[in-house]
């Protein structure tokens, strides 16, 4: 008699994916292997199996950016592990049963795991690879030297997989800095770690966000919008990944001010004229730093903070109908205009006169 396996949150297999460091220097393709990596940490222990990242000499899965040398996933695969495609360029290689498309829901990539795992349970077992060093129970986040948008990918991830269970502990050379919800609600630190984070001196993508533990009782709690305000109103002069120059933006409601108040006055009078342009209808980025008056760094570092907590509906421009080139008629014009031509043909067509 068979027994049938547990489908328990962590109590199935344990599956081995490699996560590959992209070959191309785009960098929304290392934004697309992080936010994958960001998942598979945020949902670590309420899957059926347990999903572990390993070198790719040991994994099951391989899990590459679609610019990765052809030659390369083919030696994989003739290994036979499974291949996960990562896509950043959706007209060339758009979405299907192994590929993904950036930016990527959560959801999207548990149903692709699953996908691979049903593949995986109803072909032959492949040969165990030799014995590898077990990595660290304690997956990251965030890494050292990571892109200046790798803890806001992160701080998103997190809202949309909304794991108010998870506690989630930032770490900086001295220790930890900061603890994090896993819903991104709310987070606690103590006043100094808090105005480096308004201000801007504290690195947040140079931080080691792990899984963790509830925060100590002394420390303050504070609302995840103010951190997510901040890490990305930080993070960079440009537009962030998901956002661009063509699409328009329209504003859904005003931030809380009060919460999110810069340290600099001109900060706050730039983006208080931002957020008004915005209020009164929406703009591509182009402009709405002319509309608001102000510079285009702080255009986009408004425009960054808005979208990062869900204030902006961002939709694509309509297209243009097609102009129709006027050209110049040879054909003599009828006597009389335009409406002694219309009577005429209305008279040669036995339709009546024109009053």
């Amino acid at each position: 008699m068979s027994t049938s396996q547990s489908s328990a949150p962590g109590s199935g297999p344990e599956r081995r994916i490699a996560l590959i460091k992209p070959s191309a220097s785009e960098e929304q393709a290392g934004h697309a292997v992080q936010l994958f990596d960001s998942v598979l940490l945020v949902f670590k222990g309420t899957t059926r199996s347990s999903w572990v990242t390993t070198p790719v000499s040991a994994a099951d899965i391989v899990v590459v950016h679609h610019s990765e040398p052809a030659a390369n996933v083919a030696r994989w695969r003739d290994e036979g592990k499974h291949i996960v495609v990562l896509s950043t360029d959706e007209e060339r290689h758009p979405a299907g049963p192994r590929t993904l498309v950036y930016p990527f829901p959560a959801v999207k990539v548990l149903s692709m795991l699953e996908h691979v795992e049903a593949e995986m349970e109803s072909a032959a077992p492949v040969p165990s690879p030799a014995p590898v060093e077990a990595p660290s129970p304690k997956a990251r986040l965030v890494t050292p030297g990571a892109d200046p948008w790798s803890f806001v990918e992160a701080l998103r991830t997190l809202r949309t997989v909304s794991n108010a269970s998870l506690w989630l502990m930032a770490k900086g050379p001295q220790g930890p800095l900061l603890w994090l919800r896993g819903d991104v609600a709310c987070y606690y630190c103590d006043s100094a770690t808090a105005g480096a984070i308004r201000s801007g001196t504290l690195h947040l993508s140079g931080l080691n966000l792990q899984k963790g533990t509830p925060p100590p009782g002394n420390l303050p709690a504070r609302p995840g919008e103010e951190l997510l305000w901040f890490a990305a109103y930080h993070a960079s002069t440009s537009l962030a990944p998901w956002l661009n120059d063509e699409s328009v933006y329209r504003l859904l409601r005003w931030p809380d001010f009060g919460r999110v108040r810069a340290s600099e006055a001109s900060e706050r009078t730039a983006q208080i004229r931002l957020v008004a342009a915005l209020g009164n209808g929406a703009s591509t980025f182009g402009k709405l730093a002319a509309h608001a008056q102000t510079t285009s760094d702080a255009a986009a570092r408004t425009l960054n903070s808005l979208s990062s907590c869900s204030l902006l509906e961002t939709t694509q421009p309509s297209a243009a109908p097609p102009k129709v080139a006027r050209t110049e008629s040879s054909a003599p014009t009828p006597a009389g205009g335009l409406k002694q031509f219309l009577r005429n043909m209305r008279k040669h067509l036995r339709l009546g006169g024109l009053s």
